[in-house]
């Protein structure tokens, strides 16, 4: 990129993304609507073999744009609805007349989430490294096979990781720079903003919020102590998204399909119309991972489960599959399952085998950024952010279809880190 002219350059690359993105969606829908891989996409375009709940999303979204046609405004909000399918309602009851409710009529909203994922990825890269660091992540995650396809759906992941990566771009600003009190208002704005959406969007994953906070909390008092300076606006306005991060779970639902029980945290102050939980704290913290797991059990077949016998019921039990958890979180699929032939055929193991292949070099590559870097605090936020989310993974989920859709976030977050470990490595062979 030229630094005589940033901003052009920029819209430039945001422009060949978003051109990538569109052939892509066409791409997708042409597939489907002429049954070239019935298995893999019905005619609206929707990823009928490796994203199931798309459909379901289809619909929701097609019935809500119905009821908003037909019976106005009012009635299309008292309707409940995941926050994602509502916005998707809004295209389907407009362009939707035009092209169609299905992929297509969807992409603005794709579009939109993908090229602000990849906008954030840049400008979190900037802000740990460089603008080197930046674009050669963003350029990767754009390029990204399986997660490219995924962003042509109607799936609330693309929604979850740009809030997720925004708010740690907020996170990372905040243990990084002095903030002026004019920078911390903004801050205190953009963070309770994403906060609110994050939970409305993926409610289950408030554990990676508190988490992101408790470590942002941690990191802000450490670079305090040895620089030896009372960073008093970074501090009230970390404290004040903590709080309101602790008081939206009780105070305001998580939005989740009709009939679905909204998620529920141990991690927030209780309030009147919800209590604090009767089985305790630390009850409710264990029935986040043995309740979601017996969950994905459900959805295990063909050789997709891992450790679908196992079952979680304690303390001691959690602490005993850490490091095999460790172990999904981070390299499932294993190799044994690259090249079996599951429920989306063949192809799509062997494309899951070649992306984690990829990511095991990124993982080289971000510990060597992690010894190099090993005083960068905010690269340290978001690595504890990502060891934590693909933990938390393996513990919980039982499944490798969905482990493998769950930790695009954190592989993202990889992604980044390891940029700086690939331009290092680079340059050391470069001038050997």
């Amino acid at each position: 990129m030229k630094t005589s002219r940033p901003s052009s350059s920029a819209l430039r690359w945001i422009l060949i993304a978003g051109v990538l993105h569109v052939v892509m969606t066409l791409t997708v829908f042409l597939i489907g609507h002429y049954q070239v891989a019935p298995n893999v996409f019905d005619r609206n375009g929707t990823g009928v073999a490796f994203a199931m709940d798309a459909a379901v999303y289809q619909r929701l979204a097609s019935e809500s744009a119905t009821i908003l046609n037909r019976d106005g405004f009012a009635a299309w909000l008292n309707t409940p609805l995941p926050l994602h399918c509502r916005l998707y309602s809004l295209l389907f009851a407009s362009l939707g007349r035009v092209v169609g409710q299905n992929v297509i009529a969807a992409e603005p909203l794709n579009l939109f989430f993908y090229l602000g994922i990849l906008s954030i990825v840049f400008l979190l890269g900037r802000e740990l490294f460089s603008s080197r660091e930046g674009f050669l992540a963003a350029v990767v995650v754009s390029l990204w096979p399986s997660f490219l396809i995924h962003t042509t759906q109607l799936l609330r992941d693309p929604a979850s990781i740009l809030c997720m990566l925004a708010f740690l771009l907020v996170l990372v600003i905040l243990v990084g720079r002095d903030l002026t009190a004019i920078q911390g208002f903004g801050l205190v704005i953009l963070g309770t903003l994403l906060v609110t959406l994050l939970w409305l969007v993926r409610g289950n994953f408030w554990g990676i919020v508190f988490a992101s906070l408790v470590s942002a909390t941690v990191l802000l008092t450490l670079s305090m102590i040895a620089r030896r300076k009372l960073l008093l606006g970074n501090i009230c306005t970390l404290a004040f998204v903590f709080v309101v991060a602790l008081l939206i779970p009780s105070r305001l639902e998580s939005t989740t399909l009709p009939g679905t029980r909204p998620p529920v945290t141990p991690f927030s102050i209780p309030s009147s119309s919800r209590p604090a939980p009767a089985k305790g704290f630390w009850t409710t913290v264990l029935n986040q991972v043995t309740k979601p797991r017996e969950g994905f059990h459900k959805y295990s077949g063909q050789g997709s489960s891992i450790d679908g016998d196992i079952q979680l019921n304690s303390v001691s039990d959690i602490v005993k599959y850490v490091p095999r958890a460790a172990a999904i979180g981070f390299l499932s699929p294993f190799p044994n399952m690259w090249f079996q032939s599951g429920r989306n055929g063949m192809a799509a193991r062997i494309l899951s085998g070649f992306e984690t292949v990829v990511m095991y070099v990124f993982y080289f590559a971000a510990v060597v950024c992690v010894v190099k870097q090993r005083r960068n605090l905010k690269m340290w936020l978001l690595l504890l952010v990502a060891i934590t989310g693909l933990l938390g993974l393996g513990l919980v989920v039982a499944n490798v279809g969905a482990l493998y859709r769950l930790r695009y976030m954190f592989w993202i977050i990889v992604i980044i880190i390891s940029a700086h470990g690939l331009l290092t490595m680079y340059h050391r062979s470069a001038r050997a």
